[in-house]
């Protein structure tokens, strides 16, 4: 008798356990970073580095970066914003954003008839140790401006 009064509550305790209404995702707000009119240009993961980022540009970058010639513009403006990898706790081997790293703008601009100038920004977030090396600036620069566009359905 014992044993089936025990086994009861055990069923009832698990029966109450699994009536958890938690089925929606845990967002993450504080891992957001807001573009402002800025579109998506490009995300790039980086496993290695255990980073994920997205580059973002305003119309002219974005023009820039579907072209097949890649020529820059003067008025061009990129946003990379590299985030920590953190390992997705629904969904095993799989990896989300976790706190900023760094927010990096370039801005394109002319500098004579010739030539353009870049304004170079990087901003270190919550991710960033204080460790951790600076990219530099004209290999950032470089890899900024040379990336292509997704392609989006």
């Amino acid at each position: 008798m014992k044993s089936t009064i025990s086994l009861y509550i055990t069923a009832l305790a698990l029966f109450v356990m699994s009536c958890n209404d938690r089925n929606t995702a845990d967002l993450a707000p504080e891992y957001l970073y807001d573009a402002g009119n800025e579109k998506v240009i490009k995300s790039i993961i980086n496993n290695k580095k255990g980073t994920i980022a997205m580059l973002y540009g305003n119309d002219i970058a974005l023009q820039t970066a579907q072209d097949s010639l890649l020529k820059l513009s003067p008025g061009a403006q990129y946003t990379l914003v590299t985030w920590k990898q953190k390992p997705m706790p629904q969904w095993y081997g799989t990896n989300i954003n976790a706190e900023i790293y760094s927010v990096e703008h370039v801005n394109v601009a002319h500098r004579n008839v010739s030539g353009l100038a870049f304004d170079y920004d990087f901003k270190t977030g919550e991710g960033f140790k204080p460790g951790d090396a600076r990219p530099g600036k004209d290999q950032q620069i470089e890899f900024i401006t040379s990336q292509r566009a997704a392609v989006f359905p």
